[in-house]
């Protein structure tokens, strides 16, 4: 029994969704958790869609989840009470450009 083409291309955007989230949300286990929860119940609602427009859509959608995490997802830690925030930026999102703002306690 083999797999349809559009069955393989929603595993693969799947996995991908999960594995984007597991990089950028690295340490934070609630985060973790929330998205993959998100992306189940997303993809479960079209679990036997068989337009291949719709079909196609919620692909792009899924490569454009993956392009926002990966390009606008930074992470901000405190480690201290009233102390700044120690600011992550994952290397798939690091520019040239990057620019930093410290935020005050």
């Amino acid at each position: 029994m083999s797999i349809s083409p559009s069955k393989q291309a929603a595993i693969a955007a799947y996995r991908n969704l999960l594995k984007t989230q597991r990089e950028v949300f690295t340490g934070d286990l609630k985060a973790i958790q929330a998205a993959r929860k998100e992306t189940y119940s997303r993809f479960m609602q079209y679990k036997n869609e068989t337009n291949c427009d719709v079909l196609e859509e919620k692909l792009e959608l899924a490569d454009q989840v993956v392009s926002l995490l990966r390009k606008n997802v930074v992470e901000a830690v405190r480690e201290e009470e009233g102390s700044a925030p120690k600011i992550y930026v994952p290397k798939s999102n690091r520019s040239s450009r990057t620019t930093f703002w410290y935020l005050s306690a």
